[in-house]
């Protein structure tokens, strides 16, 4: 079965900067994660990859990951299993329509993600302190995203899944790909009510997918039986045939192996039908970033 990793993140500090790695934020992650070794971990199979914008610093000029990422899909011998690349770009910026139209200069580019989940004072440089959705220019600039055809990842708490899905009620022509199985927290009955009311306004949008992925996220000891209540919930809300799955490789690697995973989204996709396990492995993905395009 043709299986595409919609979710995996690579990163070279001797060529970027990442302040979360300046900072120490994970200790445990290598300082470079490259092709080579997502397609090591793929034990030999075919995966191919949607590679996910890896935080580097935002004061520096975002297409130069996507630059980065479209020579490793040009150069390297196994270069095209990167069917494409979900880059950075701030909203909120007045040069805003311009990032965009070199990001989309590049083939590899099929979508932006800008994490949108805050916490004061935030415990990571990666998590913001302000609350985009509620900034006028921000959401004025999501916008944008429709002239260059690019999806959006949204990586937000539970919280804002229903205050987004009100938001994007007014775009229906952007893609939007919920990351993470949108960060449930299991074994939190208040937080999952919560939870699934925002995946049902969200399923409830035709131009919605969700993604499966950051198992560890919604439970950092988490087993397939531990998921299965989680997964089973978006498929039942979105439908398989607007699920996707993601290793969120190498952020698992603190907690699982790759191996882990996949066997674990095996198990849980064992009652579908073949059609529908299918969409889940490779169509969706395939629709939701239009990589035959």
């Amino acid at each position: 079965m043709q299986r595409i990793d919609a979710h995996i993140h690579l990163w070279d500090t001797a060529q970027l900067d990442y302040p979360w790695h300046k900072r120490g934020s994970f200790p445990d992650l290598p300082d470079t994660y490259l092709l080579d070794d997502a397609i090591t971990e793929t034990g030999g199979t075919d995966i191919t990859f949607v590679a996910v914008q890896a935080e580097m610093d935002h004061s520096k000029d975002p297409v130069e990951e996507t630059a980065w990422i479209q020579t490793i899909a040009d150069e390297h011998q196994n270069g095209e299993r990167i069917e494409g690349f979900v880059a950075y770009a701030d909203l909120c910026q007045p040069d805003l329509p311009n990032v965009l139209e070199r990001h989309a200069r590049h083939p590899v580019f099929r979508g932006v993600r800008q994490e949108i989940w805050w916490q004061k004072s935030s415990p990571r440089p990666d998590i913001l302190e302000e609350d985009l959705l509620s900034n006028s220019a921000w959401r004025e600039g999501f916008g944008a995203l429709a002239s260059i055809d690019a999806a959006f990842d949204l990586t937000c708490w539970h919280t804002q899944l229903r205050p987004f899905s009100e938001f994007l009620s007014h775009h229906p022509a952007i893609p939007v790909i919920v990351d993470h199985l949108g960060s449930p927290i299991a074994g939190d009955d208040a937080a999952l009510g919560v939870w699934l009311d925002g995946i049902r306004a969200l399923a409830d949008l035709p131009n919605t997918f969700m993604k499966i992925s950051g198992l560890s996220q919604a439970d950092a000891r988490w087993t397939v039986e531990s998921m299965r209540p989680l997964v089973d919930q978006v498929l039942e809300v979105f439908g398989p045939e607007r699920c996707m799955l993601g290793s969120n490789f190498p952020i698992e690697k603190l907690t699982s192996t790759y191996e882990t995973v996949w066997a674990a989204y095996k198990a849980l996709l064992r009652d579908l039908t073949l059609e529908e396990r299918d969409a889940v492995y490779f169509s969706t993905a395939k629709e939701a970033y239009r990589l035959e395009r």
